[in-house]
């Protein structure tokens, strides 16, 4: 599984090849004192949604999501994330931050506010394809919320590791050529991940409009499956038929790009009876299997941060990937933001470990495979006999993931050694225990929660109260209430902005935007 010579020469590597550069984007609904969905507009004070930089919204009004900047030292990371919440919290109204991944008790779809954007163009483009969203899957689908782990390696690492393997003249070409084959690897390994940080084992019943065979009630209002890990991560929670037969190859940037810019130039023949345009806007960007890039869902995505009106896949043609995204972790409940350190040392260890392993291409064969083992994991990961497929054969879970965690100890004590110090070891022995207990897993913690108080939202409400205790003991400093103030009153102006440049009409607008 590990190649031994691309960990001798990961070991040969300086110090300043361990700064692992970082940052996360979590999601969180604003609810009522009673648990249900805010119906209350994003707060003005907040700042505007569109241009802020560090609070927004994602699919609804009340799908809050706090985005950190990129850092190196994980205490920093955590203080921002701390301080983004803080200071929200501070902004709400007898509201709290919802603390698990599945949602609140729902009202019917219509009742679900859409988030709002404003007038400007690229605002308008942003609740249209929310509407798009509601029109294929929707409303409550969209009301999920994860927690993204935004990563990537120093240059001082790339320029190291490079010369060690025999890389191109051409640095950015071969970054790309790795962080493609760390998504491989990511792919065929991110089981592990949902078993061990999965956090959403049961749900509300008003989440599903249909009965499913899969889940078994638990009084009236909840439904779980007894061994899931995350119920989110599922086809219960992000399901979608026109991508079933979506093979998006993660082989090369080349490939990737391609088959997502067909994807949206492929009219899909459901979503053609939905209409574009309506008398008052848009029901949906297009008719195409995919509206833009974003609506394409993956555990894992290549990204890079792209200009005012770039698509994703221009950006990444033009200058290559500079990070990638983990978007298959699960809100942990248990976290007043969601993660702790101790969960980012595992990830960071993950990720290393996945880029130094050899990757071979994936062919639609083992595509589908994989997407088998991430369903099966999320709905009975926890379940003792089940098992994975692994190259190219069926493996009991529990030992294929005791000694996948003992080869990453090993990149553990390599990194330990760098920084000097051992809380690296540290996470990856917690992650261990998790393997032989599934009873220490979030999953089967929060499932006992809500067992004893027989209701999935009651069970909720009370970590969001408990959240909403712990933000409001924490003052959060004048100097930095009054720097957050400032952001937004700034966003609001560059709100402005955006609407006074938006010149001509909208649909000359989106018909330039997909040009590219």
């Amino acid at each position: 599984m590990t190649d031994i010579s691309r960990l001798e020469r990961l070991q040969a590597l300086d110090n300043d090849a361990f700064k692992f550069q970082r940052g996360i984007e979590r999601e969180t609904l604003r609810v009522d004192g009673a648990g249900t969905i805010s119906q209350a507009p994003h707060p003005e004070t907040l700042g505007s949604a569109l241009t802020h930089g560090s609070i927004t919204t994602d699919y609804s009004e009340s799908l809050l999501e706090f985005i950190t900047g990129v850092h190196n030292d994980s205490d920093e990371l955590i203080e921002e994330l701390d301080s983004l919440h803080r200071f929200t919290y501070s902004q709400l109204k007898g509201e709290h931050f919802w603390a698990g991944s599945m949602p609140s008790r729902l009202p019917e779809q219509e009742q679900i506010p859409i988030a709002q954007f404003g007038p400007s163009h690229s605002g308008l483009m942003k609740t249209y394809y929310r509407h798009g969203l509601w029109h294929r899957y929707g409303r409550k689908m969209q009301t999920i919320a994860g927690l993204h782990y935004n990563w990537s390696l120093p240059d001082a690492f790339w320029e190291q590791w490079a010369k060690s393997n025999g890389g191109s003249d051409n640095l950015q070409d071969f970054k790309t050529k790795e962080y493609f084959g760390l998504i491989r690897s990511f792919r065929r390994h991110s089981w592990i991940l949902l078993y061990l940080f999965g956090a959403s084992p049961a749900m509300d019943k008003s989440f599903l409009d249909d009965e499913n065979d899969n889940l078994e009630s638990l009084g009236e209002e909840t439904l779980y499956a007894p061994f899931a890990t995350s119920l989110r991560m599922s086809d219960l929670g992000y399901s979608n038929r026109a991508q079933k037969d979506l093979f998006v190859c993660f082989n090369s940037l080349e490939s990737y790009a391609d088959t997502l810019v067909k994807a949206i130039k492929t009219p899909y023949p459901e979503y053609e009876k939905i209409g574009i345009k309506t008398a008052t806007g848009y029901n949906q960007l297009n008719d195409s299997i995919l509206q833009i890039e974003n609506e394409y869902y993956s555990d894992i995505r290549p990204k890079r941060v792209v200009g005012s009106g770039e698509t994703p896949i221009h950006g990444l043609r033009d200058r290559g990937v500079e990070y990638i995204e983990v978007r298959c972790l699960d809100i942990n409940p248990f976290e007043p933001l969601g993660i702790n350190k101790s969960q980012m040392n595992f990830i960071d260890l993950f990720l290393l470990w996945c880029i130094v392993q050899e990757s071979p291409m994936i062919e639609p064969t083992e595509c589908s495979l994989l997407r088998d083992n991430s369903e099966r994991v999320a709905l009975m990961g926890r379940k003792p006999d089940l098992g994975i497929y692994f190259n190219g054969e069926i493996e009991p879970i529990k030992p294929l993931s005791e000694r996948i965690l003992k080869q990453i100890y090993q990149f553990a004590e390599v990194v330990d050694e760098h920084e000097g110090c051992t809380r690296y070891r540290e996470a990856c022995t917690e992650q261990l225990a998790k393997v032989r207990d599934e009873n220490l897993t979030p999953s089967a913690k929060i499932l006992q929660k809500v067992q004893q108080n027989g209701s999935f939202s009651a069970t909720m409400l009370q970590r969001s109260e408990a959240l909403s205790r712990y933000f409001a003991a924490l003052e959060l400093p004048k100097e930095k209430h009054a720097e957050f103030t400032q952001l937004a009153e700034q966003s609001w102006l560059e709100a402005k902005q955006k609407e006074e440049e938006s010149i001509g009409d909208f649909d000359t607008f989106l018909e330039n935007y997909f040009k590219q």
